[in-house]
């Protein structure tokens, strides 16, 4: 911990310092010191008060928005050394775009290494109910349990395929849209982990699997089924549905019941806007689970964890080597609360 404390400070010591000290560092000699530091280009700029297409423009005379790649790697010297970064931010861009998971979890928190002790609360109603005291009594009291719950994160990525010829004639922006398309193929996988892990629990065993109800008749759905999934999280478990989760199927069911259908309530046929059944925001999931809606209060359910962020095989990126061009992150969900989540299942005959 005491090394990490001292990393961020000298992270904060070198972005504070004035912006004509920050731009004396260009090229190598800014990439060893970024890396050494654990930041990149786009905090650097972001220190500057300023952005990839001004740096660039001001301090090597180039477009980004329209210079072809070739041309950008012969521009400066010191160009080349912010390509890595150009390609992890494009990636980026699209992981926070497209997928829905960062909507649905308590907080992204970076750990060291790749397991991690889950603090969490066992929660009893029996126990924690507010209770007359008298004079000595002991007070009831809720349990934060730590240490026995492991979370262990893997390696999730994928590989960019394509030599240098092929994309020396792109455009810098044409292939930063390409590189934006995949970081959200990319977040579509971490949504397909989350939707998993909701349903399932996580990677610390099958005791955070969530609190299943069925269907009033199985494989089929009607307007009260969705009800009582709602209840059950709201009275049951006391906690605030902000979510349901479905994939496309269920989905067109859900969009078909006459409840969702009125016209004056919703205007899903007019706009495209997906219907809020009982206020409650319905997300579509290509990877949720077949025949269940998974009700979520987002502000407890899970927690992201991080140990490694994006990260790109920089050195080939530089030396204009593209062929296979691995990028990765290692990540995981956690379960916080167990109850925050409610499945409401029709394949349970």
């Amino acid at each position: 911990m005491a090394f990490r404390d001292e990393k961020v400070r000298d992270r904060v010591t070198f972005l504070g310092q004035a912006p004509e000290q920050l731009r004396e560092l260009r090229g190598g000699a800014l990439y060893d010191r970024l890396q050494a530091l654990g930041l990149t280009h786009g905090q650097f700029f972001r220190a500057l008060g300023t952005n990839l297409q001004e740096y660039c423009a001001q301090e090597f005379g180039i477009d980004v928005n329209k210079i072809k790649v070739d041309r950008f790697f012969q521009s400066d010297p010191n160009a080349k050394w912010l390509f890595p970064d150009i390609v992890r931010e494009a990636v980026v861009a699209g992981m926070r775009r497209k997928p829905v998971y960062p909507e649905l979890i308590i907080r992204d928190e970076f750990i060291d290494g790749t397991a991690y002790d889950v603090p969490y609360v066992t929660e009893s109603a029996a126990e924690e109910e507010l209770r007359g005291v008298a004079e000595g009594a002991s007070i009831p009291e809720s349990e934060l349990t730590y240490g026995d719950r492991i979370v262990k994160l893997d390696k999730k990525g994928r590989g960019v395929i394509a030599s240098y010829e092929v994309i020396r004639r792109m455009s810098v922006d044409m292939l930063r849209v390409h590189l934006q398309r995949i970081g959200e193929r990319l977040g579509r996988s971490l949504d397909a982990r989350l939707a998993t892990v909701l349903v399932s629990g996580d990677s610390s065993g099958s005791g955070t699997a969530a609190t299943t109800v069925n269907t009033a008749t199985a494989s089929t759905w009607v307007y009260g089924d969705i009800v009582k999934g709602f209840m059950t999280l709201a009275l049951d478990h006391y906690f605030t549905p902000t979510h349901m989760l479905a994939n496309s199927d269920l989905c067109q069911t859900i969009l078909g019941l006459d409840e969702f259908k009125d016209s004056v309530l919703f205007d899903f046929a007019k706009t495209g806007n997906l219907p809020t059944p009982l206020g409650v925001r319905l997300i579509p999931m290509a990877d949720q689970p077949a025949d269940k809606l998974t009700v979520l209060d987002a502000g407890y359910a899970v927690q992201k964890l991080t140990e490694q962020d994006l990260l790109v095989e920089s050195d080939k990126l530089i030396q204009q080597q593209w062929d296979r061009t691995y990028l990765t992150v290692v990540t995981d969900f956690a379960v916080i609360y167990d109850k925050a989540r409610v499945v409401v299942q029709s394949d349970w005959t």
